[in-house]
């Protein structure tokens, strides 16, 4: 067990070296369109409410950050891994491709890290705003950790599908897309019924409850204990759908190969 999991953690190591370019490339591509997107929102902010919206897009495209290089590039990486033959290979070895898969994890931190250092640095020089202060620092960490392991179970649950179906990952992701504008949204502006339904979409919670560690308010924020109910209870519903998926595509993928088109 221990040797298997040195070497998954060894092949991303040497994978993320190998292709280090094309990740710089990458966190350098990330990085501009989202300053485009930022400057474009920012430049109809009044100058009074300048430094805390500059501060709350920052961390609301961390959160963004995170569940988009989750479900692309642990999700998408099983096309590449089944066309290339290796998920045969490693069940003959009793290794879970899904195992394999979940080592994605570290490119994925690479390209985190370093395209939201970027931006921190850029915004920093632009605006003169210190968007890496955090008022509660233990509170950003476990927004941090749900909001990964919700996206880390959706880019499992999106392998589990790929490997019994032929629909691109693309097309499973597309969603993401649509979440930059709704976690955008401030939580506050919305009356308590409505900010509930609205913290009850996925990734919605751990994002508004980063906010609330980063930002401030924490002591008479509105909905923070049903934000953290929420997160805690989607977390586990997450982890749950995602390991059901993992065992189910396993078991179905062992009686009828890889990649044929199934059902549920």
């Amino acid at each position: 067990m221990l040797t298997s999991v040195k070497a998954i953690l060894w092949l991303h190591i040497i994978r993320l070296w190998r292709y280090k370019w094309s990740f710089l490339n990458m966190i350098l591509t990330y990085v501009v369109w989202i300053l485009l997107l930022m400057l474009g929102i920012l430049l109809f902010v009044p100058k009074e409410s300048l430094g805390i919206t500059v501060k709350a897009a920052y961390w609301t495209i961390l959160a963004w950050n995170v569940i988009s290089q989750f479900s692309s590039l642990i999700g998408g990486w099983m096309g590449f891994f089944i066309s290339t033959g290796m998920v045969e290979e490693h069940i003959l070895r009793g290794i879970s491709p899904f195992k394999v898969i979940t080592g994605r994890v570290i490119p994925g931190f690479s390209v985190i890290l370093m395209s939201q250092a970027f931006i921190a640095i850029l915004l920093g020089e632009m605006f003169k705003v210190d968007v890496l202060g955090i008022i509660n620092p233990a509170l950003t960490v476990l927004s941090f950790v749900l909001l990964m392991m919700e996206s880390l179970s959706y880019g499992l649950i999106i392998s589990s599908i790929s490997l019994r179906t032929s629909i691109p990952h693309a097309m499973l992701e597309i969603l993401n897309f649509a979440m930059v504008g709704l976690l955008m949204m401030p939580v506050t502006s919305l009356p308590p019924m409505l900010g509930i339904i609205y913290l009850a979409i996925p990734y919605a919670a751990p994002t508004y409850l980063m906010k609330i560690a980063t930002i401030g308010g924490i002591g008479g924020a509105p909905l923070y204990f049903e934000a953290m109910l929420i997160s805690v209870v989607e977390t586990l519903i997450f982890l749950v759908i995602g390991i059901y998926s993992m065992k189910r595509s396993e078991e179905w993928m062992k009686r009828n190969g890889v990649r044929a088109v199934g059902f549920w």
